[in-house]
């Protein structure tokens, strides 16, 4: 159900984006991206409290519970909705930048 709404809401930014600038385009995929950020974050927090424990993540947010330690560097048990969206980025940029050496020949 979560595929089907980032879909859905992912169709509707690319057709109201397709007249507009490179910036335009660029913001709304920012804001796609967000909204997606948020919309995880909300379906694997079960409780409802604005805190992700290891166990709301084990199920729905496999790759956050695998390093569920490196993100809680308090040790508190549960991360907050800034320290996924640090992790998230921090991945996708790691993830950008292997594509990117894959392209690169010594």
């Amino acid at each position: 159900m979560l595929a089907l709404a980032a879909g859905s809401s992912g169709i509707a930014v690319a057709q109201s984006a397709s007249d507009s600038s490179p910036s335009d385009k660029t913001e709304a995929a920012t804001a796609k991206g967000a909204k997606t950020v948020r919309m995880l974050f909300a379906h694997a927090d079960r409780n409802k409290d604005g805190q992700l424990t290891r166990a709301e993540t084990k199920w729905h947010l496999p790759i956050t519970y695998a390093s569920f330690d490196s993100i809680d560097t308090a040790k508190r048990g549960w991360i907050s909705f800034e320290q996924f969206v640090d992790f998230t980025n921090k991945r996708a940029g790691l993830q950008a930048d292997d594509i990117l050496k894959i392209g690169q020949w010594p």
